[in-house]
């Protein structure tokens, strides 16, 4: 599904979902839709980043992640956090039968983890379920 482009309906969808993550947590600067295999699906970004390149970069951070995690033997990872001295980026795989996206959400210093965390949860669970929906509708079989 990921190889052509996404249908308007399900973009339109995961657009919202980018915007309302956006709006609804302070110190929120940033949030990114990507396919696993780098490829932007809809992003909302406040500062110089280019969604394009975070894109790229998106789903390989979290599959170094969940190796990581398996080779330190704590499991597979759930998110993945960037600490730099600018801002907090947060990476996340969409919760979905095929998981095929990543959510990405860029935040200011002073943005509380744990909201940042759940809000972004919430977010990527609410697109994985949009996803799950979609796909049963349109791909049978």
């Amino acid at each position: 599904m990921m190889s052509r482009a996404i249908p308007e309906s399900l973009k339109k969808a995961f657009d919202r979902e980018v915007a309302s993550l956006h709006g609804r947590v302070p110190g929120v600067i940033g949030c990114v839709i990507a396919t696993v295999d780098g490829r932007l699906v809809s992003s909302v970004v406040d500062n110089e980043a280019d969604p394009q390149r975070v894109s790229a970069m998106a789903g390989s951070m979290v599959a170094l992640g969940e190796t990581i995690g398996r080779e330190v033997k704590i499991g597979r990872s759930q998110f993945v956090v960037v600490s730099a001295l600018g801002g907090i980026l947060l990476l996340q795989r969409v919760p979905a039968e095929r998981e095929l996206l990543v959510v990405g959400t860029l935040a200011r210093n002073n943005t509380n983890l744990g909201i940042l965390l759940h809000e972004t949860r919430g977010t990527a669970s609410t697109i994985g379920r949009e996803l799950d929906e979609w796909l049963a509708a349109n791909l049978k079989g």
